[in-house]
């Protein structure tokens, strides 16, 4: 979903928001109070910001403080993660997780970040790497969790997804070593590639025929391993189970369908596999806070009017 759709104010609530993006038209230019942190994982995008444009490949990273517009124009598809943070939390908890500031990157630390547009390159190993963490973060918030478990749940995973960029946010000197491991991955780590490649193929098959009738059961049996086994090695490997991987892949194409066509959304449900619309629009709402039809009413953030990087009125779409 692009930054416009996040604009209800289910998100101001939020100490931290993962989203699973695929974009094939630009995005207005938007504003949130939270800081932006996207992550590309294929494809290419352009973000256009008041302090110029960058050019983000797979592997790629991109943070901006909160308060600030940008513009996500695709080039010509992309998938993204995108996280948005509490900026006092996010400064707050990055200040103790980089306690020696002279070990870290220039203009990294948060006591120099100033908010301006930032580019990394963590790597696309890496970014497969915390894409579990990012999609258990994205489903804390679907209403079925008590809210003290929601808050502990995002610090855990917040510390963990640090926990496997700190080595890139070193200086130099200090980057190429003392790499020590901070914990063990979701459900294990996969090192049989052959396992691997079961799960990949069974990803792939729920990204390219998600309009299908899957069951947990058929999709075991198109990539030969047995139900349970599957599920197990779902959950290392993506952080969720087969079924609620498959509704993720939903929510995210019918998302992209509310937002860039005029399709109505009980085609734009068909379209991803939900036979009935209402299904569709529960999980959009709990997802986002408002409903599909509300979002096409109301797409854009709050004005930033008043801030110094604020685009003018007459630029404030494009």
């Amino acid at each position: 979903m692009s930054t416009s759709a996040r604009s209800s104010g289910v998100l101001d609530s939020r100490l931290l928001s993962a989203f699973e993006t695929e974009r094939t038209r630009p995005t207005s230019r938007t504003v949130f109070p939270q800081a932006k942190l996207l992550y590309v994982l294929h494809g290419s995008v352009e973000v256009l910001t008041a302090h110029g444009s960058h050019l983000l490949s797979p592997g790629m990273s991109f943070a901006l403080g909160g308060g600030r517009w940008c513009q996500l124009r695709p080039r010509p598809s992309v998938r993204v993660w995108t996280v948005y943070a509490d900026e006092h939390f996010l400064r707050t908890q990055m200040a103790w997780l980089l306690p020696e500031r002279s070990r870290v990157l220039a203009g990294v630390h948060p006591a120099e970040w100033d908010g301006a547009p930032m580019v990394l390159t963590p790597g696309l190993p890496a970014l497969r790497e915390l894409e579990p963490l990012w999609r258990q973060l994205s489903i804390l918030h679907d209403g079925t969790h008590p809210p003290e478990h929601v808050a502990v749940r995002s610090v855990e995973l917040f510390a963990r997804w640090v926990g496997g960029v700190v080595p890139m946010l070193l200086a130099p000197e200090f980057s190429g070593r003392e790499r020590h491991s901070t914990g063990a991955p979701i459900g294990g780590r996969l090192t049989d590639s052959t396992l691997i490649g079961h799960v990949g193929r069974a990803v792939e098959l729920l990204r390219s025929r998600m309009e299908e009738p899957w069951t947990a059961a058929a999709l075991a049996r198109s990539v030969a391993l047995s139900r349970s086994h599957l599920t197990r090695l779902f959950l290392a490997r993506t952080g969720v189970a087969p079924m609620r991987f498959l509704t993720e892949v939903r929510l995210t194409e019918f998302t992209r369908l509310i937002e860039e066509t005029d399709v109505p959304v009980s085609a734009a449900a068909s379209a991803v596999g939900w036979a009935d619309a209402r299904v569709a629009s529960a999980w959009f709402s709990r997802r986002f806070g408002i409903t599909p039809t509300q979002f096409r009413l109301h797409p854009h953030p709050p004005s930033a009017e008043g801030r110094e990087d604020a685009p003018r009125p007459a630029e404030s779409s494009m």
